[in-house]
């Protein structure tokens, strides 16, 4: 990791450009931010809300020589606030403006403006000779392009990921449906048979008590079948043979 006096020198050599030398620390550059950027645009100012990102453009450009790489690290009162930060490894041979990404991991929001620092690099000495220097998407990258010519490949990602989700989803609406099927089963039994047990003591007639078990046992299939359309069950038949049974029990219980 090179000292102060290596950064200052970068600064004089033009590795880093738009540097001034009063941001030179005891072996970081602190960054100067240019702007904000999310889905919106570029901004002047961020208020950032707890569990939100924003990417952060800044002031200076480097160019890496084959020998020399670098990082970007969070300055440690923004550690203490409540942000956190990603950036790549800046590879040998690459040329662009810094860019890093810093998200609120806060529960209160975070008021960001160009006035207050956010980030410090770092520039670390290569060992041996470096074959092929950077040479790729973000090369001469000095106006934010967010994903560029990555975004097919993590589209792909994300569509797993959201079958994955689609999935668990379906999986989750079964297990509810599976238990409230199961809990009517149960509840219907249980009515059942304190029902008949209550009317076989009163000594009322066989019809009258078929009439009400079909009743219970319509009753307890409406349920079920509601349930299925409430929780978007997609197996249609799950959803409508327990309405058709229920239809067909209050029927019969009605012409008995």
């Amino acid at each position: 990791m090179l000292s102060d006096e290596g950064v200052v020198g970068l600064i004089k050599d033009g590795v880093i450009e738009g540097a001034v030398e009063e941001n030179v620390g005891p072996v970081s550059y602190d960054l100067v931010t240019r702007s904000f950027y999310d889905r919106t645009g570029s901004h002047q100012s961020f208020d950032l809300a707890p569990g939100d990102s924003v990417f952060v453009a800044c002031e200076e450009v480097i160019n890496l020589p084959s020998d020399l790489s670098a990082r970007v690290l969070l300055r440690n009162s923004r550690i203490r606030q409540g942000l956190s930060l990603d950036a790549p490894v800046y590879f040998p041979g690459h040329r662009t403006r810094v860019f890093f990404r810093v998200t609120n991991v806060s529960a209160r929001s975070i008021y960001l403006n160009r006035s207050k620092g956010i980030a410090q690099i770092v520039f670390d000495r290569v060992d041996g000779t470096v074959m092929h220097p950077y040479s790729g998407a973000f090369s001469d990258e000095f106006d934010f392009s967010g994903l560029a010519s990555y975004e097919d490949v993590y589209k792909s990602e994300m569509r797993e990921l959201d079958r994955k989700a689609d999935e668990i989803k379906g999986m989750e609406k079964r297990i509810y449906e599976r238990t409230i099927t199961l809990f009517a089963i149960f509840a219907a039994i249980f009515t059942l048979v304190n029902v008949n047990a209550g009317i076989a003591g009163a000594g009322s007639s066989s019809i009258s008590v078929l009439a009400i078990d079909l009743s219970i046992v319509g009753g307890f299939s409406a349920l079920v079948g509601l349930a299925g359309f409430v929780l978007e069950v997609e197996n249609a038949a799950a959803k409508v043979a327990p309405l058709v049974l229920s239809i067909v029990a209050f029927a019969a219980a009605y012409f008995v």
